[in-house]
């Protein structure tokens, strides 16, 4: 039996693998050049954290210290995974391995995902191209909730595209089960359910209305009844439905980020958003001042009320961080890391173009160092991508305008950029690598001639 599996999945197993021994590298490039405990920095420290208050208070709490207050600031999945590796191994560095082996199942559901739209041949370059982008690569290794959100949310996301093609209940139902499970992983998934519902609705439409509203208040009722215990605990425990205190700080930094916009600090000026919601909660530090539910609401309060004053030039921000959140990429960060020289060379090189002197940014880039030259050619690779995403929409739309996996591709593409469009880019923008580079892929195909190719079969 397991013999057999391996010959029908060949395709996606060897992707696997190739996923896997990249990620690798990349771990073991970067811990003898740093020390494995970089994988452990940013948020790792917060879900170390966690994992070790779980272990030694059984109390989610964020603190490194007493009082451990608990929090709902991070959602529980992540930090139990973290906890139960540590039990097993006594030590968080197995995490880091563990999870990119996990982060690596990524590639072979994006193949999957493919298969359901498009030839398998597109399938395979698509997921390729998934796992060895140079940010997912150097994001495999470090304790962050992506190393298992991005496989759970694309697994719940092929069930559904299973769902649109088949017409099978089951996947349905799965789908809205496992996206509950994701968003316990990673808030931001939260509100993705109602693009399953809405396309549920439609998909249903056929049959009757009555149909149509049933299934889609019943993935509705799955998809909560997996948050109840949650939601349940957070109410009893913190005396909140808040799914997530993060939210706080979110529409926060939408609202400094605003002010900023509108020029109500000076263009050039750092704003510190802790600071700022410091200065809002009344806290002491940090940490207080954007876990605890209290001043989450506080946050939110001061944002909306900010927000609701200026709702244009809000919403024209929101859509220009938008079209940013598409084309931006942390490629220096990975060359920093590396001890690459001149790893800041495309914030020189974009400052000479903003001041229109060319041949200050055509003499940086021609004497700075090799490595810093690759980096300037990676500076291209987002552009093309979304050059060739593009002209796959544009394709697909004249193949079949009333395609339901079509539209569904185009609505995951843009959920999380209008949800996150200020946040941390590169890391956000991994949830939607997938549909952008399946429909790159189908570009690529289409623009060669091999049209025989791109279509599903």
């Amino acid at each position: 039996m397991i013999k057999q599996f391996f010959i029908l999945n060949k395709k996606p197993i060897l992707i696997f693998i190739i996923v896997f021994a990249a990620e690798l590298t990349a771990i073991f490039a970067l811990s003898n050049i740093n020390g494995i405990e970089t994988f452990l920095r940013g948020d790792g420290r917060d879900y170390e954290n966690l994992a070790d208050n779980l272990i030694n208070h059984k109390m989610l709490a964020i603190t490194p210290g007493p009082p451990y207050t608990p929090t709902s600031f991070r959602t529980p999945i992540y930090p139990f995974w973290l906890a139960l590796i540590y039990l097993i191994f006594n030590s968080y560095n197995a995490a880091i391995f563990i999870g990119a082996f996990t982060f690596a199942l990524s590639a072979p559901i994006v193949y999957f995902i493919g298969k359901e739209i498009f030839s398998e041949k597109i399938s395979t370059v698509g997921a390729i191209i998934f796992g060895l982008e140079p940010w997912a690569l150097f994001q495999s290794g470090f304790i962050a909730a992506e190393q298992i959100f991005i496989p759970t949310f694309l697994l719940s996301v092929y069930l559904f595209c299973r769902y649109l093609k088949l017409g099978l209940t089951r996947h349905l139902y799965s789908a809205a089960a496992i996206l509950a499970v994701a968003a316990l992983i990673r808030p931001a998934a939260l509100l993705f359910i109602a693009i399953y519902m809405f396309l549920a609705f439609i998909f249903e439409f056929k049959h009757s209305f009555g149909q149509s509203l049933k299934k889609s208040g019943l993935i509705f009722l799955i998809f909560v009844f997996v948050l109840a215990p949650w939601l349940v605990r957070n109410k009893i425990v913190l005396n909140s439905w808040q799914f997530s205190s993060a939210s706080g700080i979110r529409v926060f930094g939408d609202y400094i980020m605003l002010g900023k916009y509108i020029s109500k600090t000076k263009p050039n000026e750092l704003v510190d958003i802790y600071e700022e919601a410091k200065k809002v909660s009344g806290a002491k530090n940090d940490i207080e001042a954007i876990t605890t539910v209290e001043n989450s609401k506080k946050l939110t309060e001061v944002a909306l009320k900010g927000i609701k004053s200026n709702p244009y030039s809000f919403l024209k921000m929101h859509f220009k961080n938008m079209t940013s959140f598409f084309f931006k990429n942390s490629y220096g960060n990975i060359f920093f890391d590396l001890g690459i020289k001149n790893s800041n060379i495309q914030s020189v090189i974009g400052g000479y173009l903003s001041q229109l002197k060319i041949d200050k940014a055509f003499e940086m880039a021609t004497k700075t160092s090799s490595g810093a030259k690759i980096l300037l050619v990676l500076t291209l690779f987002w552009p093309l991508i979304i050059f060739l995403t593009i002209i796959g929409i544009l394709k697909l739309i004249r193949q079949n305008e009333h395609n339901l996996l079509f539209w569904f591709l185009m609505l995951w593409m843009a959920y999380f950029p209008f949800l996150v469009a200020w946040g941390d880019i590169s890391r956000y923008k991994l949830a939607i690598h997938a549909p952008l580079f399946l429909l790159a892929a189908y570009a690529i195909f289409i623009i060669f001639g091999y049209h025989k190719h791109a279509n599903n079969s």
